[in-house]
């Protein structure tokens, strides 16, 4: 049976066809992370970019920034669209390379971004997959995530969305707790998946952005309270 630590659940074995079960990736310790010399903000570069790629709607992305701001502890800004690389299009596939599209974003991520996160609502592949939610460099500052297979859940995007950061911060797949940075091979998968982080990346983001905990939290909980997100709002207030 899975151990709980302070609310946060540890990870039962996992079900044949899940990330875990296909993916034997090694754990990521606050020392393996550190002396990595990982992606963090300095002088000039600290800010959390949200690169719209393509015609998204207004709302949308701003609450998508709030939320970046709300979650890293970091100031966010949505730059203004850019139209998607229309190089890494496939047309016997339908989908775009998510891989040709990140080498165009950090090509033009901005010279104060620490993260430049692509969103677009095209449907994207990766080589030897099918198709990927996103995809993001634990070495570079640009990632992307598609909404196209997300069936319009703005839970759903969000939790994407901080996924994919976590990994430009250098944060690796979490295989040990219930953590928004598990990896996941279907939607189902995914939404088995909490929205916040396990203690020990919660650990490695606050050494890497020099965050506050408590005021973090706080910020949340007012972020999923105004969403109706009763379920999140109450394991955040419990943290606090």
């Amino acid at each position: 049976m899975p151990r709980t630590e302070e609310g946060f659940e540890r990870l039962a074995p996992p079900r044949n066809g899940e990330w875990r079960s296909l993916f034997q990736e090694p754990e990521q310790t606050f020392e393996d992370y550190v002396a990595g010399g990982p992606n963090r903000p300095r002088a000039g570069r600290k800010t959390f970019v949200l690169q719209p790629l393509g015609e998204i709607a207004g709302a949308t992305l701003d609450r998508m920034v709030e939320y970046a701001a709300a979650f890293f502890g970091l100031e966010a800004r949505r730059a203004p669209a850019r139209p998607l690389f229309e190089k890494a299009y496939v047309g016997t596939r339908a989908q775009y390379n998510s891989s040709m599209i990140l080498g165009d974003l950090a090509e033009h991520a901005p010279a104060d971004a620490v993260v430049t996160l692509g969103v677009s609502d095209v449907d994207l592949f990766a080589r030897g997959k099918k198709f990927v939610f996103g995809e993001g460099s634990l070495d570079g500052r640009a990632g992307i995530f598609s909404l196209a297979r997300l069936e319009g859940s703005e839970r759903r995007a969000l939790k994407l969305l901080t996924h994919e950061a976590g990994h430009l911060l250098s944060l690796a797949h979490c295989v040990t707790h219930r953590c928004v940075m598990q990896g996941s091979n279907s939607l189902e998968e995914s939404d088995g998946h909490p929205l916040h982080l396990c203690p020990d990346d919660l650990r490695k983001l606050e050494w890497n952005v020099g965050l506050d905990r408590r005021a973090r939290y706080r910020t949340l909980e007012a972020f999923y309270r105004a969403r109706g997100w009763e379920a999140e709002a109450h394991w955040i207030a419990a943290r606090t």
